[in-house]
């Protein structure tokens, strides 16, 4: 579930709005093959945490599990998980990497991935995604549709969500549990909400650029010229290029230049530098491109939780919070035996927030600026069906295609002279 908005808007104040922008709440859904549904409750245990969010349990496996793992820059853990064959450090396509936040659908090096395969358009309703009265009301929509299916009845439906879905569906499960307000239906229990890694990945790497930009913008006029001009906020592509020009330079010299400074060097001008080139950056382009879309379980838990350890450090408002949602609850699942954290192990790369906003991307390339809410909802629902239906239409043309050769054959063989404006097939009389 996302929050959809025109940005083809006219800025048109009038007495009462400020702009015509449409506000739309999109819900896609995507099958995972193989997995059994979840249950809410597992011997007596609710996949929601009594407690919210458990700080003992975090504290508990911080001190225990990854405190040691965060002495040693990204950089050096991912050698050592390269060393030591660890399942799921696959390698990418380099392009493919850098257009991990493009969602074009023309892309060539994405096409595969973007082919929206299983994905299901659950509804497209006008209504922004603003407070926890907004976000019930577009979890009705799922609750609508779940009427009609019934997947939901005693089970889990994970809700990839950003920030504000993190918070207010969290808040409505919390007074739903305290019975603490009558607004909240008791199906909104199905609803566990799950950390979007795409926007984190997003979001760490513009933090990146934004605190560090001093040090960007001198590679960007190196690189492009001092005559270019680099936004204080670049587009997502061009962060991702300049990201990773500075990590491929700076393995290219690592070893010397560590060698040079030795291991006990304190310069802060050479520790800042360390930091950004060994560990933020690399951390920033793999948490997503790599670590999550090659399914590398553990070691995208202990980046997402070495993030959380930037956003902290940089005080960071949202994004010091979020990990710490995500990583309490998949803490409390382990330390109960809840198959709610098996699941996310197993299928951990179909919990992804791309599905949506690629739904957002073909509805933006299919609209026009002229366009109102009702056209974009019918657009979106035309793509949606587009989706399911393309798979049924090239298997359909494809038995067309064979019935039609095997006619052709047997008119040859047999020397038949049938007209050809009379062909008929188990689809229908088709003219030629």
């Amino acid at each position: 579930m996302d929050d959809y908005h025109n940005i083809h808007e006219k800025r048109r104040p009038d007495n009462t709005t400020l702009s015509e922008a449409v506000h739309l709440a999109t819900c896609v859904c995507k099958k995972i093959k193989g997995s059994t549904p979840i249950p809410i409750t597992f011997n007596n245990i609710s996949v929601h945490n009594p407690a919210n969010i458990d700080p003992s349990i975090i504290c508990k496996r911080l001190i225990e599990q990854y405190q040691q793992q965060f002495d040693l820059s990204y950089t050096e853990r991912k050698m050592q998980w390269v060393n030591t064959n660890q399942v799921g450090i696959s390698e990418f396509d380099r392009i493919e990497q850098l257009t991990v936040h493009c969602y074009d659908n023309a892309i060539e090096e994405r096409k595969e991935e973007r082919k929206m395969k299983g994905v299901i358009l659950v509804g497209v309703a006008e209504q922004q995604l603003h407070s926890m009265q907004d976000y019930l009301d577009g979890l009705n929509i799922i609750l609508a549709y779940n009427k009609e299916v019934g997947h939901l009845d005693g089970h889990v439906a994970p809700i990839v969500a950003d920030w504000p879905g993190q918070l207010f569906i969290r808040k409505a499960l919390t007074q739903l549990q305290n019975n603490q307000d009558s607004r909240v239906q008791q199906e909104v229990a199905s609803f566990i909400p799950i950390l979007g890694p795409l926007h984190v990945s997003l979001n760490t790497r513009e933090q990146v650029m934004k605190i560090y930009y001093p040090f960007f913008e001198k590679l960007f006029h190196f690189v492009f010229g001092k005559s270019k001009i680099l936004a204080k906020k670049p587009r997502p592509w061009r962060t991702n290029l300049l990201l990773e020009l500075a990590y491929t330079a700076w393995i290219k010299i690592r070893t010397p230049i560590k060698t040079k400074f030795g291991s006990l060097c304190k310069n802060v001008e050479y520790q800042i530098v360390m930091e950004l080139l060994d560990n933020l950056i690399p951390s920033a382009l793999d948490i997503y491109a790599l670590l999550f879309r090659s399914g590398s379980f553990n070691n995208y838990v202990e980046t997402i939780f070495r993030i959380w350890t930037f956003a902290l450090r940089w005080k960071q408002k949202n994004y010091n919070k979020a990990p710490l949602a995500f990583l309490s609850d998949l803490f409390y699942w382990e330390q109960n035996g809840h198959p709610m954290r098996e699941a996310i192990e197993k299928f951990l790369v179909h919990f992804n927030d791309y599905w949506v906003e690629n739904m957002h991307s073909k509805i933006r390339a299919t609209t026009s600026p002229t366009d109102n809410a009702s056209n974009i909802q019918k657009q979106a629902y035309l793509l949606g069906m587009l989706i399911n239906t393309v798979q049924v239409v090239a298997t359909f043309v494809l038995i067309v295609a064979i019935e039609l050769q095997i006619f052709r054959d047997i008119q040859h063989f047999t020397k038949c002279s049938l007209p050809p404006s009379n062909i008929h097939t188990h689809h229908g009389t088709w003219n030629f």
